[in-house]
């Protein structure tokens, strides 16, 4: 189980970074000198922090498991 949560957090991250850069490559500006952002930049940095939130509960969630087999280890 975290194995593929790891792995989708990392897919995540990468599919939102290359989903943002994307969306930054087509961006365009208007006559009134505005920049008009497609739909895949919000949708790339939302991904891109979903990515990177997974990625911290799954650490987080590595770390407790070590710590309590060390500690399940001395106690014996």
């Amino acid at each position: 189980m975290k194995r593929k949560a790891l792995i989708a957090s990392i897919a995540l991250i990468v599919i939102g970074f290359i989903s943002a850069r994307l969306g930054d490559t087509i961006s365009t500006v208007n006559e009134s000198g505005m920049v008009q952002d497609s739909i895949l930049m919000p949708i790339g940095a939302v991904l891109f922090m979903l990515g990177l939130l997974t990625l911290v509960v799954v650490i987080v969630w590595y770390v407790i498991g070590f710590v309590r087999g060390k500690f399940k280890n001395e106690q014996v």
